[in-house]
């Protein structure tokens, strides 16, 4: 265990499966800090909002039907509120939910984590809140190994980059960090319609149709998000 590890702090929206694991004890024994367990949307949010954790974790139902926690649904909504509010923590969803379209939309929506929850112990979500503290994002192999057997028409090698503006590929960093464009703009103090553009301009250079297979083709060119994410 890092010495350090217990500074860093972490909240939970408690569902079946991680109430049946005991992930917050586990989490604990693990050496993180966790400020608090909910099994209350609205919780999380207010909790987010007056004692904020460095990550926030999701345990998700993939069905409509959840008897605590949240359903897929719910966990959308809540990520998308999460991103309206402006709250500065870092979301990782546990699921059993395997579509691509759910899990891209979970990106979209501000994730910055997604784990499995087949055979997933509380060590591994240790190991995976530890990388988002570090600014990494976690896509879920299933996502990465479909996008590497669709690659896009313009095969995503080093070269790509050199196609790439200075402003672009500073963009694209930030992208790869999970920055909406507003951010992105504050941080590189540009009009956020100028980050638009220059969104756009990746889309059509590396072949992505959205911004979580942008963020897939930043992290295959080896692209990382800037120190200061």
């Amino acid at each position: 265990m890092a010495s350090n590890q217990v500074d860093v702090r972490v909240g939970l929206l408690e569902g079946p499966w991680a109430a049946w694991q005991g992930l917050a004890e586990g989490l604990k024994g693990e050496g993180l800090n966790v400020l608090w367990v909910t099994r209350d949307v609205r919780t999380l949010l207010d909790g987010i909002g007056t004692d904020p954790p460095q990550v926030a974790i999701l345990d998700v139902e993939p069905t409509s039907d959840a008897g605590m926690g949240c359903s897929g649904m719910e966990g959308l909504n809540l990520l998308r509120e999460a991103r309206k509010r402006r709250l500065e923590v870092r979301m990782l969803v546990l699921s059993s939910a395997n579509a691509q379209d759910f899990i891209s939309q979970c990106f979209d929506e501000g994730a910055s984590g997604y784990l499995f929850r087949q055979s997933l112990t509380s060590n591994a979500v240790s190991t995976a809140v530890n990388a988002l503290v570090r600014g990494e994002r976690l896509f879920p192999v299933q996502l990465l190994r479909n996008d590497f057997e669709h690659p896009p028409v313009a095969s995503a090698t080093a070269s790509v980059l050199l196609t790439l503006t200075q402003r672009e590929r500073e963009v694209l960093a930030y992208v790869a960090g999970g920055a909406d464009n507003l951010k992105i703009a504050a941080h590189l103090q540009i009009a956020e319609r100028t980050v638009k553009s220059h969104v756009t301009q990746l889309y059509r250079k590396l072949g992505a149709e959205n911004r979580t297979q942008l963020a897939l083709r930043a992290c295959h060119l080896g692209v990382r998000p800037p120190p200061d994410l």
